[in-house]
């Protein structure tokens, strides 16, 4: 009797089964073809060397890595600026499965095919309505930005499966395990990356001002100086040891700015997940259910269909999702520009996108009233428009500035008419899961595998990790004289060839990137010159600048389009050999 019960439990749930495998389909599929870009290069070149070291270190007696110059590591040029739970599952699924990309990619990947799942859970037993957790879950795959989060070997995808889990254990507080739970989710969130106490804060805070959650606020206060003690110290030690937190976030100048700072951060997270729609529906679903004036001759006992539109569990859900979203932009707006934020997205407050997902679930469910043809047109409408979205609002202005003073905000606004209103991008991004995305970084290392010889000594101006994460190649001219870490560096006795030429046989030079390491290439072909070097170009080839930008707004299809316009072009990029007296 048991079994057949669980059977029928099971069976309930069966369209949720057919979303988890689409889910599977496109995260899975040919997770392993298209190679790492920059971003994703750090991440599985540090892991690398975590696997030698048991650290993230920036050197490994080859070449030197770090993309900041150096800013972000200690004295033992050890990454410490960025917290370590990246690297180490990363440097976990090497040891399982080879140094490859598919390796690389697999752990984060299986995180955000688990959100799917925990968002599904967390729904239904919260609510009760296994509709509403349909929706949710659906949203989630059916969101190119979330699909492109989970295939990349990098932090974002953890952030959306640990948000989750936090969400989880938070409106089930109600025990010393659940509290010890909470803390480990909530520190492993801010270990993936920093903005991670946002929710936390969110979540403690929400529960001392809404009375339904007054059971979690005693936990909190015992779970608020354990969470403490376990994150501060490391945004501590990280300033002390390096000067990567102060490169990489700038504080606003004015109020003014500060506002400028807010609206952008509002405008990328509405950019890419339904939170308008949802609002929106909620107004007018509120709207619609508002009881009519009743005569005085009336019963005073409401009708049925005058109940509250949402549910007790319902409404903290979502006030809990408004202030983890609102203090998601608070953090990132008090520690980036909006230039910023406008080149970033979503990257760094990736949590919102399930947390939006779960919203805009609720809200269906509830509007739809157990009505299926009204719950699948309007997962139709948020699923496959952008109607939900802020882009079709903003249409009528191509370049998506707009200017407020002297300060100004952009929103980003699809190059055709069409991807500005239909959801476009899946069909793209289904359709790149059975072609290679190949773009200058797959070009150059295929080349120098060809071509190189084992211990050839590599200058190349951008793109440092995932090139030495596909060739193996020293790399020269890693460190300069005003990198912060030169003459550390020296005192460890690093070659020659990292602070110079040194009789690097080869050059790959990124148009894009023409000073980006500190020197131009007239400067790299003077020195060389000096040391009796002669370079003989061997190869040109289109740069892609990032073809697998995880950013929808920057990401480029394996046909070269995009959806958005590009800011830029630029001329060729090339491969270099150099040839040495007496070699």
């Amino acid at each position: 009797m048991k079994t057949s019960s669980a059977l029928a439990s099971l069976r309930q749930h069966w369209p949720f089964g057919i979303v988890v495998l689409i889910g599977a389909v496109f995260i899975f599929t040919n997770l392993g073809t298209d190679y790492l870009w920059e971003d994703e290069g750090d991440t599985a070149a540090l892991a690398s060397n975590v696997l030698k070291f048991g650290v993230p270190k920036a050197w490994d007696g080859a070449s030197f890595l770090d993309s900041d110059h150096g800013a972000r590591l200690n004295r033992d040029l050890v990454m410490v600026t960025h917290p370590w739970v990246q690297y180490y599952l990363a440097a976990g699924s090497f040891l399982v499965f080879g140094e490859n990309t598919f390796a690389a990619r697999f752990p984060f990947t299986l995180a955000a095919w688990m959100s799917i799942l925990l968002v599904y859970v967390f729904v239904w037993r919260s609510t009760g309505n296994r509709w509403a957790a349909f929706s949710a879950s659906a949203l989630l795959v059916l969101s190119v930005q979330f699909l492109l989060y989970a295939r990349q070997c990098r932090y974002c995808a953890l952030n959306m499966l640990l948000i989750c889990w936090l969400f989880w254990i938070f409106f089930k507080l109600k025990s010393a395990r659940d509290c010890a739970l909470f803390v480990l989710s909530a520190v492993l969130l801010f270990h993936t990356h920093p903005y991670g106490l946002a929710p936390v804060v969110a979540l403690g805070g929400l529960s001392f001002i809404h009375r339904p959650l007054v059971t979690q606020r005693r936990w909190i206060m015992f779970a608020a100086p354990a969470v403490a003690v376990l994150t501060l110290p490391w945004l501590a030690l990280s300033s002390l040891a390096s000067s990567g937190s102060a490169l990489n976030t700038t504080a606003a100048e004015s109020l003014g700015e500060f506002f400028e700072r807010c609206t952008q951060a509002i405008i990328e997270a509405s950019s890419v997940t339904p939170l308008i729609g949802t609002v929106v529906l909620l107004l007018i679903a509120a709207f619609w259910r508002r009881p009519k004036n009743r005569t005085a001759t009336s019963s005073a006992s409401p009708e049925p269909n005058e109940t509250a539109l949402l549910e007790t569990n319902e409404m903290s859900i979502l006030l809990a999702v408004l202030a983890t979203v609102l203090l998601y932009g608070l953090a990132t707006a008090i520690t980036q520009s909006s230039d910023s934020l406008w080149l970033a997205g979503m990257r760094y407050a990736s949590a919102v996108l399930p947390l939006a997902a779960i919203a805009a679930g609720i809200v269906i469910a509830k509007v739809s009233r157990g009505n299926s043809v009204t719950l699948f047109a309007l997962l139709v409408v948020f699923g496959f428009t952008k109607l939900a979205q802020l882009t079709p609002w903003v249409a009528a202005n191509p370049s998506g500035l707009f200017k407020i003073g002297k300060y100004s905000v952009g929103a980003h606004v699809p190059e055709k008419l069409v991807d500005r209103f239909l959801g476009s991008g899946l069909l793209k991004y289904v359709g790149d899961l059975w072609r290679e995305n190949s773009g200058t970084v797959a070009r150059s290392c295929k080349f120098l595998r060809e071509n190189a010889k084992p211990g050839d000594v590599l200058i190349v101006n951008y793109g440092m990790e995932p090139t030495y994460f596909y060739t193996r190649l020293p790399q020269a001219m890693g460190i300069l004289p005003q990198y912060s870490v030169y003459q550390r560096a020296r005192e460890l006795g690093l070659p020659d060839f990292v602070f110079g030429v040194d009789h690097a046989r080869w050059i790959v030079w990124r148009s894009a990137w023409e000073t980006g390491p500190g020197y131009a290439i007239n400067d790299v072909l003077r020195e060389i010159a000096e040391h009796g070097g002669k370079i003989v170009t061997v190869m040109e080839m289109e740069e892609t600048v990032w073809e697998n930008r995880e950013d929808i707004h920057f990401h480029r299809f394996s046909d070269g389009s995009y959806l958005f316009p590009r800011t830029q072009t630029f001329p060729a990029s090339r491969i270099a050999r150099v040839d040495w007296p007496n070699e």
